[in-house]
């Protein structure tokens, strides 16, 4: 009985865990995709050095966060900064753009501390490169409602330490 307990438990979180990589895979996609569109007029970014909030919704690199947040909304995932216009109860991600070799940031900082980096070759000219990184479960705050839940930890295997990670580019139209 504790075997087939444990059994269902993995089975259920790994199946959470697949749904969650499915759905941030298309918000990176999906954030590659609407950096390559035309904003005539509209800026690469507005915010200041150490602003990484998008919630302004003012120039292309606040359109990408925003479109991936449309995604990662429905697993308690945001791509803001840590106290600046977040929801409390959610999970702040790292969105780091490179929009036609130049480097914006939004969401949580702390991530980009965690280890994540720009995957792939470096970008070119004409390119819009999007990395997106946040932790799976955030034991520092368990209170969060956690993208996936981490019954196994109880077992000795948790998803604490790891992270997700991704890059997805597109050639500017």
């Amino acid at each position: 009985m504790p075997v087939l307990f444990i059994s269902f438990l993995a089975i259920f979180q790994f199946g959470f865990l697949a749904l969650l990589i499915q759905s941030a895979t298309a918000a990176v996609i999906e954030g590659a995709r609407e950096g390559a569109l035309d904003f005539a007029g509209l800026p690469e970014n507005t915010n200041a050095a150490a602003d990484y909030d998008p919630s302004g919704d003012d120039d292309i690199a606040d359109r990408i966060a925003l479109e991936m947040d449309r995604f990662l909304a429905i697993h308690n995932i945001e791509i803001r900064q840590n106290g600046v216009n977040d929801n409390a109860n959610r999970i702040n991600a790292y969105l780091n753009i490179v929009y036609d070799q130049t480097e914006y940031h939004r969401g949580d900082f702390a991530n980009q501390n965690a280890g994540c980096t720009q995957q792939g070759d470096a970008p070119v000219a004409g390119e819009v490169v999007v990395t997106l990184c946040f932790p799976l479960v955030n034991q520092s705050n368990p209170s969060l409602n956690q993208p996936i839940p981490d019954w196994l930890s109880t077992f000795g295997f948790s998803f604490d330490t790891m992270h997700f990670e991704m890059t997805a580019r597109a050639v500017l139209e």
